[in-house]
């Protein structure tokens, strides 16, 4: 029997793909998700975790619109000087809460086989409702 010290193997994995392994999808660009995703389902893998972590990036900038949509309520209620740290500490923990939702709907998306972009895109919709009904509130006071 003889053995070959070196030997070059040709194969379609190329260090990039292999790297993505050792990467955290939420910290992956946008279009590195994508591609990735797509390799995924070319191959037959799932690709539900990179595809909510995309969603999430893509909704990302309407989150920081929806954070400001909730913040006007605060502003515009009646008597401004009244009750001042009790406004900011609940727009406070409105906006902790609304983050710790983003990360819940994301884990929920993959526990429930929930579309990408619902898991990605709920959370946000909700809180922009609240928004809505609480400048709506606040509106007819």
């Amino acid at each position: 029997m003889q053995r070959i010290a070196e030997m070059d193997w040709s194969s379609v994995l190329t260090p990039d793909i292999l790297a993505v392994l050792f990467v955290v999808p939420e910290r992956m660009s946008a279009w590195n998700l994508y591609q990735y995703s797509k390799h995924l389902s070319e191959n037959r893998q799932k690709t539900e975790r990179y595809e909510i972590a995309m969603w999430k990036k893509l909704v990302y900038p309407l989150a920081s619109l929806v954070m400001m949509a909730l913040a006007l309520p605060f502003r515009l209620c009646p008597r401004p000087g009244r009750r001042r740290g009790v406004k900011v500490f609940s727009g406070i923990m409105l906006g902790i809460f609304f983050h710790m939702m983003n990360s819940l709907f994301s884990y929920l998306g993959l526990l429930q086989n929930w579309q990408p972009f619902v898991s990605a895109a709920l959370p946000s919709a909700a809180f922009l409702g609240a928004a809505a009904s609480m400048m709506w509130w606040v509106e007819r006071r």
